[in-house]
């Protein structure tokens, strides 16, 4: 799966970085843990390893980890005339599953 779920590493002068084997990052943070999700490449083609522990989520995982965090604070339209309108349950998913459509798009998949 393309998309893993990712914290920050520190690298040896102290300072907060993102894993190298994360291509394209930081979408969809979540405050409770630190995570991040990014895309990363399939294990078939990559030559190098990522982490035993790292979370890799398929598009149904993606929107289960949104509508976690839409529970927990509530994601909003973000357009200039919707006011700041909370999102729906199902406005979360479509967005979400448009995003992973879109990430596995832009990077070849």
């Amino acid at each position: 799966m393309p998309i893993a779920e990712y914290k920050h590493l520190i690298n040896s002068y102290g300072k907060i970085i993102v894993p190298g084997w994360v291509k394209d990052r930081g979408y969809h943070y979540r405050d409770s843990d630190k995570t991040y999700l990014g895309w990363v490449e399939d294990s078939s083609t990559r030559e190098y390893l990522i982490p035993d522990d790292v979370l890799h989520l398929d598009k149904a995982g993606c929107v289960t980890r949104a509508l976690a965090i839409h529970a927990a604070v509530p994601m909003r339209h973000v357009s200039p005339d919707s006011d700041g309108i909370v999102m729906t349950d199902a406005e979360v998913t479509t967005t979400i599953e448009n995003w992973y459509d879109n990430i596995l798009s832009n990077n070849g998949e």
